[in-house]
């Protein structure tokens, strides 16, 4: 049974849905657009494919149409076959992982390598090796290379950016990098380049953040191998951050991120659906050191390698700084232990040897004693052995306020030791 439907519009047709009772008008000589509640007269175009299906090119770049805020005309997801919208990237390198914008580039993060893409414009190279820009026909111009191989390996959560900085990862190449004005710079390398050669390759991700608030990259690895304790089992991450001012890493941080990110100098992270603010003034109600309603105490762990060459006694311990640090460790590389130092103001019972810092001409002091036994080697004091003997220590400083700030500025050690020569004699 023919069905007839009587239409307004010159010159078009329509098209009715296999699987519901409805239609759609489309113009034989397409000038206005499909579906739409207008037709006019025009050229008609067919582009028509016989095999097509979906493609995933994980290498390649296309441009689409626009958004219009001002008309609420939306065209993203127009592609148009009859302009150069697309650009390929070399397989070789790996997947795209992550797109940014900036000014009018387009940075673009493979695997295994670090890219920009011209917007609206192609690059002209002097035979000085220079190159200057000019308009393209492209919207997708020329992809130029940044030195190093480096990329973002399949980590793109490891990207954070501050104004002309961003931060990421290469797990692959054990490193965390920052790609500025200046190139890539392997930040890793700032005294950590063994830590992250060694944590990333355990890593399952790495969450980068940036703080506006300190200036510093905060990023967070993740995975069921990372953060030993003493007790031998795993936190499962570790949080630490580089700082910018100082050009180098700072701190090891006491929360496990989901995500973060900064708003108005805010610094947000997400945990477990909820959002934490940080750096904001402490109270009672909220003591310093508090992330996601759990304390952490302070503490810096260092090595005192003074002479390096030499193996020698570490007789003594000092610090500037504030009241209230204790040295809770002391462990050279020969095995030998000190006894914790506790703060200036610990009280102790009567008849027993104070093992705390003594404050003496604007530093606090104390004697290191051994706790590791008696050696033929060692000096006796009393009743307790003086002294721990090695080529370096290990010190670890805490402090347990949650009520204020306390600076620790420096700290030293008294020495003793000689350094052994062999000497060679020549016959004439």
């Amino acid at each position: 049974m023919a069905y007839v439907v009587d239409i307004q519009f010159f010159n078009t047709f329509i098209l009715r849905s296999a699987s519901k009772n409805t239609v759609h008008i489309e113009e034989s000589r397409i000038k206005g657009g499909f579906n739409e509640p207008f037709a006019a007269l025009g050229p008609k175009a067919y582009a028509t494919n016989e095999n097509y299906e979906e493609n995933r090119r994980e290498n390649a770049l296309i441009y689409s149409g626009i958004y219009n805020s001002r008309t609420d005309i939306n065209k993203t997801n127009v592609f148009s076959g009859a302009e150069k919208i697309t650009r390929s990237i070399d397989p070789a390198n790996g997947s795209i992982q992550k797109l940014h914008a900036e000014d009018t580039n387009l940075n673009i993060f493979q695997e295994n390598k670090v890219s920009y893409a011209l917007i609206d414009k192609d690059a002209i190279f002097t035979a000085e090796g220079g190159n200057l820009t000019a308009s393209g026909a492209q919207v997708i111009g020329q992809i130029v290379p940044y030195l190093g191989k480096y990329g973002i390996s399949k980590n793109p959560e490891s990207f954070a950016v501050k104004a002309n900085r961003k931060y990421f990862s290469d797990k692959s190449r054990g490193a965390i990098l920052r790609l500025s004005r200046d190139g890539i710079t392997e930040i890793s390398q700032a005294g950590m380049r063994d830590y992250f050669k060694d944590t990333l390759k355990k890593s399952t991700s790495v969450i980068g953040m940036y703080d506006n608030h300190n200036d510093e990259y905060v990023v967070s690895l993740q995975g069921a191998e990372i953060g030993l304790l003493s007790n031998g089992s795993y936190d499962g991450y570790q949080t630490l951050s580089f700082d910018e001012r100082v050009k180098g890493w700072t701190s090891f941080y006491k929360f496990k991120p989901d995500f973060g990110f900064t708003v108005n100098k805010n610094f947000i992270t997400i945990n477990s659906g909820d959002l934490w603010k940080h750096n904001q003034d402490y109270s009672i109600t909220t003591p310093k050191n508090t992330f996601y309603n759990e304390f952490a105490e302070s503490f810096i762990t260092f090595v005192a390698n003074t002479q390096p060459s030499v193996e020698k006694t570490f007789y003594t311990i000092n610090y500037e700084g504030d009241s209230g640090w204790e040295m809770e460790s002391s462990v050279t590389d020969l095995g030998m232990s000190a006894k914790a130092v506790l703060p200036s103001s610990t009280t102790v019972a009567s008849g027993v040897i104070p093992v705390s810092f003594v404050k003496k001409e604007n530093k606090y002091y104390s004697h290191l004693r051994n706790n590791t036994g008696t050696t033929a080697s060692n000096q006796i004091i009393g009743v307790e052995t003086s002294g721990i003997k090695g080529f370096f220590t290990t010190v670890k400083m805490q402090h347990n306020s949650s009520s204020e700030d306390k600076e620790l500025f420096s700290v030293s050690h008294n020495v003793a030791g000689k350094l052994k020569v062999s000497k060679t004699t020549t016959k004439k």
